[in-house]
């Protein structure tokens, strides 16, 4: 979807809206000491990504309704994660219990780069302003010995509208517009084997996992750090950020980080994968 696109209505309930930003209330990252005291707010919707195939999750933090991650994904042509069409999105989202006015709180175990593609969708889907992540996921709750539940919560279908916005995915004819914009910065999310191995001209290789704690505290490791590295790979304020890595799941951390620090952010959705096949296009490696 072009960034230019204005208003289109479809009997799900949808609407496209382009760049304008809505009120951004809700902080992009949330604290467990937060959450603990909203766990009870009527608006707030709390969701635990998980992946289905892998059996179910074994705790919960009180009240959590549980989301499938493969929701959020799709096969299209040979590219393995793609967004679903936003009839199936919207969907998604309502059995979840989300509404257009919830605050919801996403959260996963690890990788925590799960919860962070359903926080991408939900932007893309327009709930920006309204949609946080749990900074450390289930390992920092249970790690300072907060209450959990064995059963998913549950309760009414939500009556979510997309509102689609073209501000936040990004195709790859889009990106080779821009490759010498001095106000573009590419961030490659791969470890440094596979970048080096070949990557779009210019991009910056930020390995997600670098930004956080460990693998067993899968919280942002620093702020100050965080903002360091953006600016090392050329991030500007009034600028674009754009993320993307193999297949279009590790860079939505970086993406969220990316919004985290406040910067204009966009996500390459067929990343590499994508990229890659297409011969016209340029490339480097180290």
């Amino acid at each position: 979807m072009k960034p230019g696109a204005f208003l289109l209505v479809a009997a799900v309930g949808l609407m496209v809206i382009g760049p304008a930003r809505a009120q951004e209330d809700a902080p992009v990252l949330v604290s467990t000491g937060w959450l603990a005291e909203h766990l009870d707010d009527e608006n707030v919707v709390i969701l635990q990504v998980a992946m289905a195939h892998s059996g179910a999750p074994e705790a919960f933090i009180p009240g959590a309704r549980l989301i499938d991650y493969h929701g959020v994904e799709r096969e299209v042509d040979g590219l393995s994660v793609e967004l679903p069409p936003v009839e199936a999105l919207v969907d998604l989202f309502r059995r979840a219990g989300v509404a257009d006015e919830s605050h919801v709180i996403l959260y996963g175990t690890n990788p925590a780069h799960l919860a962070a593609r359903v926080f991408m969708t939900l932007e893309y889907l327009g709930h920006r302003g309204k949609t946080s992540v749990l900074d450390g996921g289930l390992e920092r709750w249970q790690q300072e010995g907060r209450p959990t539940v064995r059963e998913a919560g549950e309760g009414p279908r939500g009556t979510f509208t997309a509102r689609v916005r073209g501000d936040v995915l990004i195709s790859a004819d889009e990106i080779a517009e821009r490759l010498d914009d001095p106000l573009f910065t590419l961030i490659d999310a791969r470890p440094a084997d596979q970048y080096a191995s070949g990557f779009i001209p210019g991009a910056y290789n930020l390995f997600w996992e670098e930004l956080l704690v460990s693998e067993e505290e899968p919280r942002l490791q620093d702020r100050v750090a965080a903002e360091a590295r953006f600016r090392e790979a050329g991030a500007r304020r009034d600028g674009v950020v754009v993320n993307y890595c193999q297949i279009g799941m590790r860079a939505s951390y970086t993406y969220l980080i990316t919004r985290h620090l406040g910067y204009d952010a966009r996500f390459y959705d067929g990343s590499w994968n994508e990229w890659s096949r297409r011969s016209e296009l340029p490339r480097e490696a180290k």
